[in-house]
């Protein structure tokens, strides 16, 4: 059989940011949305186009929570997010689900 050569093991560039791989491996299902709003003069010409980013989070354990943060860039939403979740500012909801019984 073959021995494995002595080089070590080598991953490709990582591409997620640190506050989005640190939820997901706390349990937490990640989505990062993205929009602009388009700041216009009376003529209607474009001024300004400002970027926002929308980081949510959701975690279906005994009591359901999400949480999301909003920023002008994609780590900021998502440090933002980290943050609010550390905090304990998560909106706990309840199932929706109802169970008939007949």
């Amino acid at each position: 059989m073959r021995q494995p050569a002595g080089y070590p093991r080598r991953h490709g560039t990582v591409l997620e940011p640190d506050d989005r791989r640190h939820l997901e491996r706390a349990g937490w299902r990640t989505t990062l949305d993205y929009r602009e709003n388009h700041v216009r003069s009376r003529s209607g010409q474009l001024l300004e186009v400002v970027a926002v980013w929308t980081a949510e989070a959701e975690r279906f354990d005994d009591h359901p929570a999400s949480a999301h943060a909003v920023g002008a860039t994609a780590d900021e939403a998502w440090l933002l997010l980290r943050e609010e979740i550390a905090a304990h500012r998560v909106q706990l909801r309840t199932s929706r689900v109802r169970v008939v019984r007949s």
